[in-house]
């Protein structure tokens, strides 16, 4: 069965783009029966945010928001999708826009994104993982996924305003969502941390006292996984030689535990 993803949080900054590409190209590495890793995964990234960002690391296309038909409109719309078939392995892409706004507030369209039918729609595609990015603003195509996943992974930076986001999509998983998804469990991860720096240890202890578990992982800020992504074309930062080890280590270690949760 398909598995979907979501990479959420309400604060905007906080890195969705970068973990979500970077837990395609995880999702994307299958295992072979003696457990060696091969790409044989088939995935979907669905991007949802109308600044598109998720679209153009996969398409290397900086333009693609001003596409303004096609992509993931078609799903909200409930047409026949298209997909883009990128140059990443096995990585599919229904590619976000700069006019998704519309369909904000559209009462037909939002009827069926909450509805059950897409939620078995996305399963019955030809896919092993999807994974959606969203926009920080709440709002249709921040919540309706939520209904869709069967995970959310929700980062956040070791700032007050960040973790105000965390807990915002807690609350609404727990006061919107559980009642239409009762299945979705979430994750989060501590982004962008340095650890040097006293109010991030604090905030990373206070995440992690608080939330325990679910917390799967504090990253650091590096300077290897943005040189990653501004690669032609971007690449995850375990592909980049030049990466430290222990950096490249951690990113696919964390996004493989997220894909396997």
């Amino acid at each position: 069965m398909t598995k979907i993803i979501v990479v959420i949080n309400q604060k905007g900054g906080v890195g969705k783009s970068t973990l979500a590409f970077h837990l395609a190209h995880a999702a994307a590495e299958g295992k072979s029966a003696n457990g060696a890793t091969k790409k044989n995964n088939r995935v979907l990234c669905i991007d949802l945010d109308s600044q598109a960002n998720f679209s153009q690391y996969l398409t290397g296309d900086l333009d693609i928001c001003n596409v303004t038909t096609g992509g993931v409109g078609d799903l909200l719309e409930g047409l026949a999708l298209n997909p883009h078939v990128t140059s990443h392995d096995g990585i599919d892409l229904l590619h976000g826009h700069a006019n998704l706004d519309q369909f904000d507030g559209n009462v037909e369209i939002e009827d069926r994104g909450y509805s059950p039918t897409m939620r078995e729609y996305l399963r019955s595609l030809d896919y092993d993982v999807i994974i959606i990015d969203t926009p920080p603003a709440v709002g249709f195509r921040h919540m309706a996924p939520l209904c869709w996943a069967d995970l959310a992974l929700i980062p956040m930076e070791p700032v007050m305003s960040s973790i105000v986001g965390f807990q915002n999509v807690l609350s609404a998983i727990s006061d919107v969502i559980a009642p239409i998804n009762p299945a979705l469990k979430w994750v989060g991860v501590i982004n962008r941390a340095n650890m040097r720096v006293k109010s991030h240890r604090e905030k990373d202890e206070f995440v992690r006292s608080e939330y325990g578990d679910p917390i799967l992982e504090t990253l650091s800020t590096r300077t290897s996984v943005s040189d990653a992504m501004e690669e032609e074309p971007a690449q995850p930062v375990w592909l980049r030689k030049s990466a430290p080890k222990a950096l490249r280590e951690q990113w696919h270690r964390f996004c493989k535990k997220v894909i396997s949760n």
